[in-house]
């Protein structure tokens, strides 16, 4: 079989230059080359790209071909290729030129709530104006995305794949027609395995995180404010907050205790594991997330999350965090002052760690059983 991988996934895309889907796709990539699976590839040559993928594909002699050359249509047909496999397929589900097989990761358009507070991040007019006209029209947006999810993902030849346990039944519950397509499930893989950082015991800054801070869904304005209310009404003291991928400007919201916070914009991967594992405590507000990278990466250097229980969130952390609703503030003031006491931060600790070692297992497990499905 000859077989066609999607490295364009791994590209810089609307969720920012590094972002969970293009991560996916990275260890099934570099995964495969360990296997000595042999496959060629896809990519943009305008856009970055992880250099060490550019380096591999350079050693093992993989071939890459780029979009700006040829189009994909054509690239499957001068090199005769069987199948391709693309962890975002979008529109490449249409293909009908050689079998497809592709990750949805979930059915964020249908599950995340048309939140009010996206008006608090300075989005562009048009991007203000495409929200508030789907806001508006919400019935037939949903009619409009059910009918293209139908037409190229489950009526059609495309085969796919989901990440957790809560898409699988999300689709079945959006999609009943799926009851006849046996989806299968496999855990989004473990990003983790090629870094090496550790945690710095004794570590003297104390700080609460952040990451993906422009990202209206990751909901990160709402612990900002949570946060800047109990410096201003003294409830805590010498800790900061710490956000990533974002500026202050990305905010109508102006903070009253800025001297406490540190908006650090886009961070290199090595700079957001150190942040990670140096954290005294991790908050992940999400409004909706297929699988949840962000608290597994914290948890496992025994750092405590407090999170969203919404979609897959409790399932990925289970009892190794500590849950308040994504929409209120007050409550998750309370759980960053309860998470303050030294015998609950403890506990949490250990709690993350242990799931985050059960998760490991089984992400592990279904990264070489996903690797045979697309192969077999």
């Amino acid at each position: 079989m000859n077989l066609l991988f999607d490295l364009k996934a791994t590209q810089p895309n609307i969720s920012g230059k590094r972002h969970g889907g293009g991560r996916y796709a990275e260890v099934i990539f570099f995964r495969m080359v360990e296997l000595g699976i042999k496959f060629s590839c896809f990519y943009d040559s305008s856009k970055w790209i992880n250099p060490d993928i550019k380096r591999i594909c350079d050693e093992r002699k993989i071939s890459l071909y780029d979009v700006h050359n040829n189009t994909i249509e054509e690239i499957i047909k001068h090199n005769k290729i069987d199948r391709l496999y693309s962890a975002i397929p979008g529109t490449l589900a249409k293909l009908t030129c050689c079998e497809v097989i592709g990750t949805i990761h979930g059915l964020r358009e249908f599950e995340t709530p048309f939140d009010n507070y996206f008006y608090e991040y300075n989005n562009s007019f048009k991007v203000v104006l495409k929200f508030t006209l789907k806001k508006l029209l919400k019935k037939l947006y949903l009619h409009r995305k059910r009918k293209f999810y139908l037409d190229n993902y489950i009526n059609s030849s495309f085969r796919f794949i989901t990440v957790s346990e809560h898409s699988y039944y999300a689709f079945l519950s959006y999609f009943p027609e799926l009851k006849e397509k046996k989806l299968k499930v496999f855990y989004s893989p473990n990003t983790s395995s090629f870094e090496t950082n550790v945690r710095h015991e004794g570590n003297i800054e104390r700080y609460f995180l952040l990451v993906s801070g422009n990202r209206w869904e990751k909901n990160n304005l709402r612990a900002i404010i949570a946060f800047d209310r109990l410096v201003s009404n003294g409830l805590i003291k010498d800790v900061r907050m710490k956000i990533t991928g974002a500026n202050a400007d990305n905010f109508r919201y102006k903070v009253r205790n800025s001297a406490s916070f540190d908006f650090l914009g886009y961070v290199s991967d090595e700079k957001l594991n150190d942040l990670y594992a140096n954290a005294y405590l991790f908050i992940y507000p999400s409004l909706n997330e297929g699988f949840g990278y962000p608290p597994m990466e914290a948890m496992r250097y025994k750092v405590p999350v407090i999170a969203s229980p919404f979609t897959s969130m409790a399932e990925i952390c289970d009892s190794g965090a500590l849950y308040f609703n994504p929409l209120q503030i007050e409550e998750i003031m309370g759980r960053m002052l309860m998470m303050m006491d030294e015998q609950r931060h403890a506990e949490y600790s250990q709690r993350g760690y242990e799931q985050y070692l059960k998760i490991r297992e089984r992400q592990d497990k279904d990264l070489d059983l996903l690797i045979e499905y697309i192969l077999k």
